[in-house]
């Protein structure tokens, strides 16, 4: 797969990106060297999948995830670093639904640097639908407001013996 370019202003002209935010960074993101924490980038991915959901997908997913005892959970986090974020900047973060893999959504993230749209990070989730503790079917419902978003139908393929990841 090529690396997407997921600069604030080309984001959705060039990769797809339909949710686009600004982000913000806590003091405690930089570690002593001056550097945006790996740590703190993998936060800010969860925050921005947290973000779409309340921005975008809406309070209707939020309240169905409450009635019937849902759990987003993330199986895989795949993160590239590109660049080094530093305190003072700005960041930009853009997510995207890439398709459906068996019972699996499939996802990626971007962290740029808003003034010089440096690419800070990337990442690739794979997220799951749990249910008393068992792995469901995301309901429909879920998938046509992604669409809307998207601006496109989730692909859905069939799970293989394949490792999830940027590779696909």
């Amino acid at each position: 797969m090529a690396a997407p370019s997921c600069s604030p202003d080309r984001v959705t002209e060039l990769a797809g990106y339909r949710f686009v935010v600004p982000v913000a960074t806590r003091d405690v993101d930089f570690d002593a060297q001056g550097h945006l924490n790996n740590a703190a980038t993998v936060r800010i991915f969860n925050d921005l999948r947290v973000s779409y959901v309340q921005q975008a997908i809406g309070s209707d997913w939020v309240d169905t995830l409450r009635r019937e005892g849902y759990v987003v959970a993330a199986r895989e986090v795949h993160v590239l670093y590109e660049s080094e974020g530093f305190p003072g900047e700005e960041f930009v973060g853009a997510m995207r639904y890439l398709r459906r893999e068996g019972k699996a959504a499939v996802l990626e993230e971007c962290l740029v640097e808003a003034s010089t749209r440096r690419v800070i990070a990337r990442a690739w989730v794979v997220q799951l639908l749990v249910q008393a503790g068992s792995v469901v079917e995301w309901p429909e419902s879920y998938f046509d407001r992604v669409a809307m978003i998207e601006g496109r139908a989730m692909e859905r393929r069939n799970r293989a013996n394949r490792p999830f990841g940027p590779g696909e």
